[in-house]
């Protein structure tokens, strides 16, 4: 039956003849690991378009529900392990392309008649990190959102066009829900529908033509074998150990957990770590310059890559081969030094790592909250507002922190560079009330030193009963009769801790 079906296919389809033809595919100078890169990377393709459809399925493009869908998805069974396979299969695919990429160029891969191969592959290139772009705002994010309108603003930088991209791709002049609605469009159809039709036409002439450049000798010693099993079975290897790892990945580490879009959030927004080197670049044009960043040098690369089948042309074999080093170093170091600087600036921005470091706290504390009493219907940032624990600094630094600072001892907390009142850091607890009972620390800065009180009348009075002790002994025991009095002001507040509870009972 099994064999009836198959050739009533391959009477209609053809099948036979694409699978004989892969079958029987020669691979010119032996199979090797390092060729393995193109069919990796378009089975990790496969496995982003898979793990896309099935998330698709429990995901809703708007503010209000993009985050929870999120959460919702991380809930499931095995949720958030296919959730972590397509975030960091995204970052893997893009590692595998650029290396796909750079052995074209070694091989020489782009010359005639394979010039439509490298052209369809330099094509795919935008589009991929297109694709990229387009999903991480999708989780809903304060960090996606951030991105997405940088992002925006660099397109709205393009002559003519840009602001009219810029619309198209935001949905209007803020991130917001359209924005989302747009950015799902691009990202499950029209990239995809972009990057199937023109990965058809490279696959096609990669099987007309093969990989390997005519100009590139064979070796005599190495007979021509053909691609299946020989080639394939490495393929198949690689492909299990890269989704073997991802998965594992995945599994220990998870997909980012990030706190739900705010505006109000504290937020320095940084690209993903391979459109870094673009940021590095605005560093050096910027105001009417940027441009030069964004668009000229990019077009110039492009430019670049796209004219060396016409200039190998003219060059003789030594001059191609030194033509290839020359295009690999220089890209490649180019780009790791753009890559590397603002990765180097931020590790020692003590700013940028403490705004790290709330926004991840942020990020933990809303998901505690959306495991604990779920996500409300008006939207995830309603988590983080309804907050006491999150909102009450919030409303601090807005309302309080122009005067007083809420910082301990070791210099964590909001902190005022020039306090005109006091530090409200466990306001109405025993320590707190004991130091406006102590003569040296009532007249410091963290109570009323900056204040117009430094000299009035309630600081002499504390310094003054402190005077009229006679000797240590009469000092400790006044000491002790203030904590007292500071306990059991403390609990009147209800503000005592355990360790104080013995001295109020």
């Amino acid at each position: 039956m099994l064999k009836k079906l198959w050739e009533g296919l391959d009477t209609r389809l053809g099948c036979g003849r694409w699978l004989e033809a892969y079958r029987t595919r020669i691979v010119p100078g032996g199979p090797g690991w390092v060729k393995t890169s193109a069919s990796v990377l378009l089975w990790v393709l496969v496995v982003q378009l898979v793990t896309g459809i099935l998330l698709m399925a429990s995901y809703a493009p708007s503010t209000s529900s993009a985050w929870a869908s999120v959460h919702f998805i991380e809930q499931t069974w095995a949720g958030s392990l296919l959730r972590g396979i397509h975030f960091f299969a995204a970052q893997v695919m893009i590692v595998l392309f650029g290396f796909h990429m750079l052995r074209v160029l070694v091989i020489g891969g782009y010359r005639a008649p394979r010039e439509l191969i490298w052209i369809t592959g330099l094509i795919l290139m935008p589009l991929i990190l297109a694709w990229a772009i387009t999903g991480n705002p999708l989780s809903g994010s304060q960090k996606g959102f951030s991105q997405i309108d940088v992002e925006g603003h660099i397109i709205a930088s393009t002559p003519v066009i840009g602001k009219t991209l810029r619309r198209v791709l935001i949905g209007g002049d803020q991130v917001g829900n359209l924005t989302l609605t747009h950015l799902y469009t691009l990202h499950v159809a029209i990239l995809p529908f972009l990057v199937g039709i023109i990965l058809i036409v490279h696959i096609s002439q990669i099987f007309r033509f093969g990989l390997m450049s005519q100009q590139e000798p064979e070796s005599d010693d190495v007979e021509p074998v053909p691609y299946w099993p020989f080639q394939t079975v490495r393929n198949m290897t690689v492909l299990a150990l890269v989704l073997a790892g991802t998965a594992v990945v995945a599994w220990w580490f998870k997909a980012p957990r990030l706190v739900p879009a705010d505006p109000e959030l504290p937020d320095m927004p940084r690209p993903e770590w391979y459109f870094l080197s673009l940021f590095e670049l605005r560093r050096y044009f910027s105001g009417d310059y940027e441009i030069i960043a964004t668009l000229v040098i990019p077009l110039i690369i492009l430019a670049v890559l796209l004219a060396l089948p016409l200039v190998d042309r003219w060059l003789s074999s030594k001059w191609s081969r030194r033509l290839r080093a020359a295009v690999l170093l220089v890209g490649v170091a180019t780009w790791a030094v753009l890559t590397a600087l603002p990765m180097w600036r931020d590790r020692n921005d003590e700013s940028f790592q403490q705004t790290e470091r709330h926004v991840a706290q942020l990020s933990a504390r809303a998901w505690e909250l959306a495991d604990y009493q779920g996500v409300p219907p008006e939207g995830a940032a309603a988590l983080l507002k309804r907050d006491p624990k999150t909102a009450g600094p919030v409303l601090f630094r807005r309302n309080c922190a122009g005067c007083h600072g809420h910082s301990d001892s070791k210099g964590d907390g909001i902190i005022v560079k020039k306090p005109t009142a006091p530090n409200l850091f466990g306001i109405g607890r025993v320590e707190w009330i004991q130091g406006w009972l102590d003569p040296e620390r009532i007249g410091s800065a963290d109570y009323l030193g900056n204040t117009e009180k430094a000299e009035g009348d309630m600081v002499s009075k504390i310094e003054e009963l402190f005077e009229e002790a006679e000797d240590e002994a009469a000092q400790k025991k006044l000491r002790d009769d203030l904590r007292s009095v500071a306990t059991a002001l403390a609990a009147e507040a209800g503000t005592v801790s355990p360790d104080d509870s013995d001295e109020v009972r």
